[in-house]
């Protein structure tokens, strides 16, 4: 079975569900992933584990993702069956650091996911390429510890 970009894209926005608007903890979070103590690799050089990633999520409410189109689709292998995901989304949400914090980034998103013994994705590698806020945007720090 070949790995559809509309597949891709029902598994991005289930994980975005779980970490924007039910703030899923970690473990939650981690599920999504194939390997064990997954991490979100960013641009500015301090990858972020799930439990970084939910202290994060839990500083911005009323989160959305909007998928920015085009999305490129790549079949790396069949056996495991892995496909490489790449595009960006827009995402928004209030921040709680700033009251007037309209957080609206767009991000870059390269993923490569793998077929599960479930038949269901998992992340493989997870690389948030860049973050560009729009202007206007609160400045927010995606650092875990900020």
């Amino acid at each position: 079975m070949t790995i559809s970009l509309d597949e891709v894209r029902s598994f991005g926005e289930r994980f975005h569900h779980v970490v924007g608007t039910e703030k899923g903890d970690g473990e939650a979070q981690g599920a999504f992933f194939l390997h064990p103590e997954p991490r979100l690799i960013v641009a500015h050089g301090e990858d972020i584990s799930m439990d970084g990633n939910w202290r994060i999520h839990q500083r911005i409410v009323e989160e959305r993702i909007t998928w920015l189109e085009p999305w490129d689709l790549t079949q790396l292998c069949d056996e495991p069956e892995r496909a490489r995901a790449t595009g960006a989304v827009l995402w928004e949400g209030r921040s709680l650091d700033d009251e007037a914090g309209l957080v609206r980034v767009v991000v870059g998103e390269d993923w490569i996911v793998q077929r599960h013994a479930d038949g269901g994705l998992r992340f493989a590698l997870y690389i948030n390429t860049y973050h560009r806020a729009l202007p206007g945007s609160s400045a927010m720090d995606i650092r875990p510890g900020s």
